[in-house]
């Protein structure tokens, strides 16, 4: 059975010493921005948290010069001096801190920073927390507001590139796409479809899960662990819907038994595979299994996994995942693995099992 990788999020005693130490893609699983400066204040390093929030793609600020060219409202005494001391300082103050607003054309962010010197390299990094959100300042200077998207990258539309309402690049393709993908997967290799699509959905619900902070600040004025696991999980679905994939919704009342369903009517995945392949009892929708688990366990503080139960590729109505915590993962993939399916069947092989705690 599919093992996928840990998706706990990242301790709030996150140890800033070693933020140079961490590859793009562990930054990128951050729920905080880091943005990495040379001494000269050039942009080396750039997550996936402080793309989204500042709007700005990573490939467009990677080699500018963050005081004048990507954030001008930082050109300021109470940030860039305090760049330009820390960096003097040679790393004597490792760490220092302060608050800062950040005037952005789109609204005004009040973010907490953190500037880390790297122990062995001329690099500084900018460790942004973001604590609130607040419409634009109508008296700030524009001249002065930090860089946008098409500032940085004018004319994207007429080669090609097209971007939402928050400047996140995205693309459209029909649903056949799906299929000639899984199709393709099931020829060169059958297998490995469940562990291939589980894995990415983590992964893509690590990112998911940034989405979800920046709808928690900009729209209900509180951080991600401050919303309900309902409010939160309305918030997934309506995510899920508009990318067309479906119409999830989630199941919370055997929560006490330590489980929770996500159904999912009209999966894309699965009515994709249903188009091109027949297999009796074949589950198709491991991507969004995998991204309900990964993101969920963000927002629980804790790892959880989600498992296909039912799908409409294999004749059921609707598809339909559970989301376990990690203990319990054995007990659901072995009830899968014997050919149980859907979700009474699942959530009797978790009762049946007491020694297991039963709470996610």
């Amino acid at each position: 059975m599919f093992q996928p990788v840990d998706s706990a999020p990242v301790s709030s005693s996150f140890d800033a010493s070693s933020i140079d130490d961490r590859t793009d893609e562990e930054l990128d699983a951050l729920p905080f921005g880091v943005v990495c400066l040379d001494d000269e204040g050039i942009v080396l390093r750039y997550n996936l948290y402080e793309s989204r929030f500042a709007r700005l793609d990573r490939n467009a600020v990677l080699g500018r010069d963050f005081f004048r060219e990507v954030a001008r409202c930082t050109r300021t005494p109470e940030f860039e001096g305090r760049f330009r001391a820390f960096v003097e300082d040679r790393g004597r103050t490792p760490v220092e801190r302060f608050p800062y607003l950040f005037d952005f054309a789109f609204g005004t962010q009040e973010v907490s920073i953190e500037l880390v010197r790297a122990r062995e390299a001329r690099r500084n990094y900018l460790l942004v927390d973001r604590v609130h959100v607040a419409p634009p300042r109508p008296s700030f200077p524009r001249e002065k507001l930090a860089a946008a998207q098409q500032e940085l990258a004018p004319g994207e539309e007429q080669k090609g590139v097209r971007r939402d309402e928050a400047e996140r690049r995205v693309v459209q393709a029909p649903y056949t796409f799906l299929a000639a993908f899984r199709a393709t997967c099931d020829r060169l290799a059958p297998e490995s479809w469940p562990l291939f699509a589980g894995e990415w959905g983590v992964q893509w619900g690590r990112r998911l899960a940034i989405e979800l902070e920046a709808y928690a600040l900009e729209r209900a004025a509180a951080s991600l662990g401050d919303l309900s696991m309902r409010r939160a999980g309305d918030a997934i679905c309506d995510h899920l819907r508009g990318l067309g994939l479906g119409s999830p919704s989630f199941d919370y009342d055997f929560a006490a038994d330590g489980v929770i369903a996500l159904h999912v009517e009209r999966s894309a995945l699965a009515e994709a595979v249903r188009k091109t392949r027949r297999s009796e009892g074949e589950l198709a929708c491991h991507l969004l299994a995998g991204c309900a688990g990964s993101v969920l366990s963000s927002l629980a503080h804790r790892r959880l996994v989600g498992r296909e139960v039912a799908c409409v590729a294999a004749g059921a109505e609707r598809c339909t995942h559970v989301i376990v915590a990690n203990e319990r993962r054995a007990i659901v993939d072995q009830a899968l693995a014997a050919g149980e399916r859907g979700f009474d069947a699942i959530r009797a092989a978790l009762r049946a099992s007491p020694s297991v705690p039963r709470s996610t």
